[in-house]
């Protein structure tokens, strides 16, 4: 993590580019169009913001965590990119300080209000955010009693997060994930009250419900690679074969992968 004065908040954010003028926000430092791996236009942008403070204490790292809380709360980010912004996308060289983002502060209360965030949950603003995301996943799983993955969560966490050390992001995580997970990911109950054995099967046949929909989730990354008619060229050989190493690439698997589906689906 940096420790000097100034640091880059680097968002990928869904959208047509006009999200962060209606959040009120200030003119980001870095504003792109990101592509996707086709090489076509995604329907997300990019910003970048140059805050001025020091991120190497703890203090530091609490006052960063808060903003990048802020942002996921107001925007409708995607990922945060934690390499810097290509040159040629600068604006301006402003740094800002949190007195600029009020709307942003603001905003993000707006929405906790909305969705009835409870007020003992403090001031940390990476624990409600966290929870946020991992509601939103099981919502996004099939609703209440939809297994999430500790390990996505903790890589979530790892990845938008400024964290003392790994170790530190991982008991965060996992206090958070063992709440719902006692609950059985139902979390509008008080108490999970499965015994040890039936939470064990129940833990396993949603597992295998993750790796079903991990599995066609593949199978559909490497379909839009094979049915793109501007990458036919690149991803067959003069004889009608598939290059399977710049199918991989394209769908940004592993070429082992890659080849195991088109097997499994009749293409090999």
């Amino acid at each position: 993590m940096q420790n000097n004065s100034k640091f880059y908040l680097h968002f990928q954010v869904r959208g047509n580019g006009t999200e962060w003028i209606d959040a009120y926000l200030p003119t980001p430092n870095y504003f792109y169009r990101m592509n996707s791996i086709t090489g076509l236009v995604d329907d997300s942008y990019c910003i970048a913001y140059l805050i001025d403070g020091v991120f190497g204490t703890e203090k530091g790292r609490r006052y960063l965590n808060d903003m990048i809380a802020r942002f996921i709360l107001t925007l409708p980010i995607k990922q945060r990119l934690m390499y810097p912004p290509p040159p040629d996308a600068l604006h301006h060289d402003k740094a800002y300080k949190l007195k600029h983002f009020q709307n942003l502060k603001s905003k993000a209360r707006e929405i906790k209000r909305e969705m009835n965030i409870n007020a003992d949950w403090g001031d940390d603003q990476a624990f409600i955010e966290l929870k946020l995301w991992i509601e939103y996943q099981i919502k996004n799983n099939g609703g209440e009693g939809s297994y999430v993955e500790f390990d996505l969560m903790l890589d979530y966490a790892w990845s938008f997060y400024e964290f003392k050390d790994y170790s530190t992001a991982r008991s965060k995580c996992r206090n958070i994930w063992n709440w719902y997970e006692r609950r059985n990911f139902k979390y509008h109950l008080l108490a999970n009250k499965l015994s040890e054995e039936e939470l064990m099967a129940t833990r396993q046949e949603q597992m295998r419900k993750v790796n079903e929909n991990k599995k066609i989730a593949t199978w559909n990354k490497i379909k839009s690679v094979l049915d793109n008619m501007f990458l036919q060229n690149e991803i067959k050989m003069k004889n009608g074969k598939w290059k399977i190493l710049a199918i991989a690439k394209k769908a940004g698997l592993h070429r082992e992968t890659v080849s195991e589906h088109l097997k499994e689906k009749g293409y090999l």
